[in-house]
């Protein structure tokens, strides 16, 4: 379906959680879309966050957020992201990676919690306000971390057939637990091949169509985060983004790329063939 199609699937106040890692693989052509189309009180999941957190904070969608961590890498923090925490504007839970991940696990197995020894006697666990618990065996304490169910999960992918059968190449993140975790799954494409080409070498699938419900192809659809073995990160545009909200001018980054143009080509043809040129592998 197109990006229109599937983003009518998320509604207001929806738990969204967005694969990737950090400046890598984001997809970032849904999330353009997803806010030209307006939606509001997000509950964002993140492994790891980057321009798609940032991005979707100066747009006013995000009412929450639940992050191991959330920047630019190279680049320094996430700006909009910093000051929103800063003045409150919104609710920011901070997660071990471990945490995210055993909450998916939880919901996965359809278990209430994972029990785990891990975070005991650190900040982090007064922050997320887990329970903790003696174990029957043992007599030990351990810590319950309960179930994550995102509504919808956003994952850009490499290649994947018109069934959802897709090929995740690179850094994996968490992405394959959040498609088998989520209610709901999209996959932006940076190319969709035939089911025939799939079913040839089956043993590349690693998201199989039992987990996805929308498909969307999307050249070049992570951009400015990195998609391998295609392209890299557009460093320039990501420290031109930065520029604009050192300057307090992140809305006019916003009219200009996203909210001004018509889809996500439209952003292409504005960031120009010379940039993209540059960033192919």
């Amino acid at each position: 379906m197109s990006l229109r199609e599937a983003c009518e699937c998320i509604s207001d106040g929806d738990v969204l959680a967005i694969g990737g890692l950090t400046i890598h693989r984001k997809p970032m052509s849904m999330l353009h879309e997803l806010i030209r189309l307006g939606r509001r009180g997000l509950s964002l999941l993140v492994f790891g966050g980057g321009p798609d957190v940032d991005l979707l904070i100066a747009s006013g969608m995000v009412g929450s957020l639940d992050a191991a961590y959330v920047g630019f890498e190279i680049l320094g923090f996430a700006p909009n992201f910093r000051s929103a925490v800063e003045r409150g504007e919104i609710k920011f839970t901070e997660h071990t990676e471990y945490s995210i991940m055993a909450g998916l696990q939880a919901n996965l197995l359809n278990a209430e919690f994972i029990p785990s020894r891990l975070l005991l006697g650190t900040d982090v666990l007064k922050s997320l306000g887990y329970k903790t618990f003696k174990s029957p065996l043992t007599g030990e304490a351990l810590v319950a971390y309960p179930r994550i169910t995102p509504d919808v999960a956003l994952l850009h992918v490499q290649r994947c057939d018109e069934y959802g059968n897709a090929k995740v190449d690179g850094v994996l993140a968490i992405d394959l637990l959040l498609a088998k975790s989520s209610r709901r799954v999209i996959l932006t494409s940076e190319k969709i091949v035939s089911a025939g080409e799939v079913a040839g070498s089956p043993f590349e699938v690693n998201l199989p169509s039992t987990f996805v419900d929308m498909v969307v192809e999307s050249p070049l659809g992570a951009h400015p985060t990195s998609c391998y073995p295609y392209y890299t990160y557009d460093l320039w545009h990501m420290i031109s983004y930065l520029e604009y909200c050192r300057r307090g001018m992140v809305n006019d980054y916003l009219r200009k790329y996203v909210a001004g143009v018509e889809s996500f080509e439209s952003y292409l043809d504005l960031v120009g063939e010379d940039a993209l040129s540059r960033i192919m592998i």
